[in-house]
Parts: C-alpha cells; structure tokens; sequence
C-alpha cells in the first residue's frame, strides 16, 4: 500500500522483497529500487505513472535481485553505485534463472520470469551525489556494510534516509557478500545522526534504533565463527552456526530452507573474514 510520509515523498512496504520508494520533484520522480517479482514491478510502474508524468532516474540502493528486477518497466536511466554496476554487469540469463528457481513452488510467478531482462545503470557514483531537482535536494551516498554497493538516499530539508539493505526490520539481514565490520561501523555511525525517519531496505519504518538488532546478530554471527575457527574447525564444519542463528529473527512458515541458505552463506562470509584476520 502507498504512504505519503512527507511532502510528495512515497513508499510502498508490501512488495515480496525490498521496499520501494517514489519522491516527488518539480521536475520529475526520482524510484528508489524496484520489485523483484515482474507482475509486482508492473503494479509499481503503474502506481508512480499515477503519481507523475515523468520518472528522472531509478535508483537501486545495490544489485541484488530484490532491488532490481523491475527495473525494466521504468522509461528512465538507472543510478547506482559503480560497484553495483560492475555486478550488473556480469549478469547473465542464469540469474535470471535462479531468480525463477527461488519460486519452483508457486510456478504463476516462476512463469513471469520468461519476458524478464536486466537493465543495468547508466549512471554511476562511488562516495556521494548531490542533486538538485527543482526544490529538492537529494544526497544519494555510499553506505557499505551489506554489499560494496549498498547506497542510500538522504533529504535533507526532510531528514529521511532510505538506506537500502544497511538497515532491515524483524528479519534475518543478509550476510553473503558483506563486510560485516564496515557493517557494525556504520550502523554505529548511523545511531549517532538525527534522522527523522528510516525507511528500511525491508520491513517497516522506523528510526536509527534498529539498526541495534542487526548490530547484534553480526557480533553474535562474528563470535560464533571466530570461535568456530580459533578451534581449528573447517568452513563446512562451523555450519553448525547456522542452527544457532535460525531463530535469531522470525521466518514465515515455509522459509526456514531459505533463511538457512542465507546463513549458510554469512557464515562463509564471516569465515573468510576471520581467516583472513588470523591466519
């Protein structure tokens, strides 16, 4: 469902996978990533069509599948990071795949996959962007942590920040390709600003107190696999962390294989990471 949580300012919370944003600027929209499932995507195009005339950019805050997949049903350049350019980059017709092979149990939506292309960004930042828009100021700035992409979005007059994947609600964040001491590092640095509002890169509002949780599962992910190699145990065999890490945060039913494949994957991450610390 649509909110307006500031002067011509939207989001849309209900799409399965990130959050989507739409602000409003005397000279056109600036989209805040895109659904992941193609029917989603088209309902979100449509909704910002109503909205405005105009679409100036979309913006993935990084490149993974939840952020970028309806970027096709936008007529407007696609802004990033230049790291989540050179991911994009290397995507090819197997990931669009592996996208479809997420839902093998609901084939309606695996089915809608078949028309699905990658369309990657034109435009590229790597530390930070301002933009003026009309009356609108927009800092599009580099966050890291979660991927060596991940951005969000600031306004300023309005002190909102739309952080991506740096910040998700009542969920297990994922770990795969993060820099989880960048990650502890900013979320440290975010809960000393005076934002407004966060609008999360999944579940709902809030403010730069969540980012505590997530604070919390990566020291608690970090001890367990630094214990885990300091005792001279093998990548496949600190997966056992993952039993300890599943009910960290809730799952909806049917979700554990998936919830375990994204811990399975943190854990290789943070292994590597220790490795590299103590080897």
């Amino acid at each position: 469902m649509l909110q307006e949580i500031a002067d011509r300012v939207f989001v849309d919370l209900d799409y399965e996978g990130a959050n989507v944003g739409c602000i409003l600027t005397d000279e056109g929209a600036i989209v805040i990533d895109t659904p992941m499932i193609p029917e989603q995507g088209k309902h979100w195009a449509k909704t910002v069509s109503e909205l405005t005339d105009k679409v100036l950019y979309v913006f993935n805050t990084d490149h993974h599948r939840a952020h970028i997949m309806g970027n096709q049903f936008f007529d407007a350049p696609i802004l990033a990071h230049e790291a989540a350019w050179k991911e994009m980059a290397n995507y090819k017709d197997t990931f669009i795949e592996r996208t479809k092979n997420l839902f093998k149990k609901r084939t309606e939506i695996q089915k809608q996959f078949n028309q699905v292309r990658i369309v990657k960004p034109e435009l590229c930042f790597s530390g930070k962007l301002v933009m003026q828009k009309g009356n609108r100021e927009l800092h599009f700035m580099y966050l890291g942590g979660h991927t060596p992409a991940t951005s969000g979005l600031f306004l300023p007059k309005e002190r909102i920040l739309f952080t991506g994947d740096l910040v998700v609600v009542n969920e297990h964040p994922a770990l795969g390709q993060c820099n989880s001491e960048e990650w502890l590092a900013r979320s440290r640095w975010l809960r000393k600003q005076r934002y407004e509002l966060i609008v999360p890169g999944h579940g709902p509002l809030c403010n730069v107190d969540a980012t505590e949780p997530v604070s919390e599962y990566i020291r608690a992910m970090r001890a367990k696999v630094r214990s885990q190699y300091r005792a001279g145990r093998s990548k496949a065999e600190a997966a056992v962390v993952i039993s300890q890490m599943i009910d960290y945060f809730p799952y909806r039913p049917g979700e554990k294989s998936i919830i375990e494949k994204r811990i399975r994957a943190g854990v290789s991450r943070v292994y590597d990471e220790m490795k590299a610390i103590y080897s």
